[in-house]
């Protein structure tokens, strides 16, 4: 078994390194009004995509305006004085291209992949969105519809929908992150125009924003479209909030009902977790890893292969501040909740007082280190990755580091940090039960 585990990891490891065995080549520089430009070429494509990320998400609301950020991602795609209603996806789609957007509680993120002879039409559109996008009453009305539509679908509809919600509120007592990215229905039913154009002047300005391009172009023709659509776009100068609360150490577990429309009853759990890009983050991946991270991680092999839970899942939630670790155990028909809870602690509860086996060790890290990567395999995860980089730490160079931060890991620092987040008095722990 051991010469399994070894083959394995050197298979793997060998994998990973080699897919960054060059550093990747890419121009930044700035333009007067603050707009950062990320420029990458990769002529082996014939395609390009333009993304541009706002370093504005759920956190950055008002308290009483919650889900703003989510609803600017649908009315970015109203349009704006030169295009026309509804015909922002029909404009890249009739170039032969894609656009999407997502939103998380740190940015908002939006991007067209499109041949590369279509360049300049998706610079021109980012920057419509950027200038002077359409929020009128037609489209606020429209979309604010959408919105709370999707939050019955995704969230109030669905089977144990609402526990991200309902472990956040539990979670934070002052952080931002205690609210979703969906927001409260009423806040955005209640929202006036106002409210939602002062948000759009705030936040949607070129000095928070960054402009990737990667793919096949030309630099400098691609520096001179950038300059003509983008530089006289006016630098935003309302100010920002940016919060810089510190979440309370927990101190006492958090024990709740929610009492839904489901089969099958199930535990949550939120446990504390590192800041994106900290030394405890990388450890923190490389302990989800080990839990829950392939077919023969911990609890898949000990709770999901015994039959206990129909369906388990851990994650550490990926955020700028401190944020959360997420656990998920939906009991198999016929099976007591509390006893897939209590395996499920078990299993973390080992992480905490042992060290992890050499085979494991190592597993985890060759499939971490592939998974770094595999993500810097195609266009669309290199620019997200050289915008995330710069909006969080100004430094989109990182993209190059990115497998050096797991370096040195040890098994007694994985023990160190499971220590430091994986307490029961620093959790909370939901039980989903059916709604009679």
């Amino acid at each position: 078994m051991r010469r399994i585990f070894l083959f394995l990891f050197l298979t793997v490891t060998v994998f990973a390194v080699n897919g960054q065995t060059e550093k990747l080549k890419f121009s930044e520089y700035d333009l007067p009004n603050g707009l950062h430009v990320i420029l990458y070429q990769d002529h082996t494509t014939p395609n390009v995509l333009v993304s541009v990320m706002y370093h504005v998400g759920a956190k950055n609301e008002n308290p009483e305006r919650t889900g703003f950020a989510h609803l600017f991602e649908h009315l970015m795609f109203e349009g704006s004085e030169n295009i026309g209603r509804g015909e922002y996806f029909a404009m890249v789609q009739a170039a032969g291209g894609a656009v999407n957007a997502n939103t998380t509680q740190d940015r908002t993120y939006y991007f067209e992949n499109v041949p590369s002879n279509e360049l300049q039409l998706a610079l021109w559109m980012e920057s419509e969105r950027m200038l002077h996008a359409k929020i009128d009453s037609v489209g606020v009305a429209t979309q604010k519809g959408v919105v709370i539509e999707e939050r019955k679908q995704t969230y109030d509809n669905r089977p144990y929908g609402t526990f991200m919600e309902e472990l956040g509120k539990r979670t934070f007592k002052v952080h931002p992150y205690k609210w979703q990215t969906i927001g409260n229905p009423e806040h955005i039913i209640n929202a006036t125009f106002d409210d939602i154009n002062n948000f759009y002047k705030t936040y949607y300005v070129p000095n928070n924003a960054v402009l990737v391009i990667a793919g096949d172009f030309d630099e400098d023709q691609a520096k001179g479209w950038v300059k003509k659509y983008f530089e006289d776009i006016p630098k935003g100068t309302l100010s920002m909030y940016r919060p810089d609360v510190v979440e309370p150490q927990q101190t006492e577990e958090v024990r709740d009902t929610v009492y839904d429309k489901i089969q099958l009853p199930a535990v949550f759990m939120a446990y504390h977790a590192p800041a994106m890009g900290s030394r405890d983050y990388y450890v923190m991946e490389v302990l989800s890893q080990i839990l829950y991270g392939g077919e023969s991680s911990r609890i898949k092999t000990n709770i999901d292969d015994k039959g206990l839970s129909a369906q388990s899942l851990l994650f550490c939630n990926t955020t700028e501040d401190p944020g959360v670790v997420y656990v998920v155990g939906i009991s198999n028909v016929g099976k007591d909740i509390k006893e897939v809870e209590e395996a499920i602690s078990n299993e973390i509860q080992k992480i905490t007082t042992e060290l992890v086996s050499p085979e494991e060790f190592q597993m985890a890290m060759a499939a971490k280190e592939f998974e770094t990567a595999a993500s810097l395999q195609s266009l669309a995860g290199i620019a997200q990755r050289l915008a995330d980089n710069y909006t969080y730490f100004k430094d989109a160079d990182r993209i190059n580091r990115e497998l050096s931060y797991y370096d040195g890991i040890t098994r007694e620092e994985l023990l160190s940090v499971a220590k430091k987040y994986f307490q029961p008095d620093s959790r909370v722990v939901l039980y989903y039960l059916l709604k009679e």
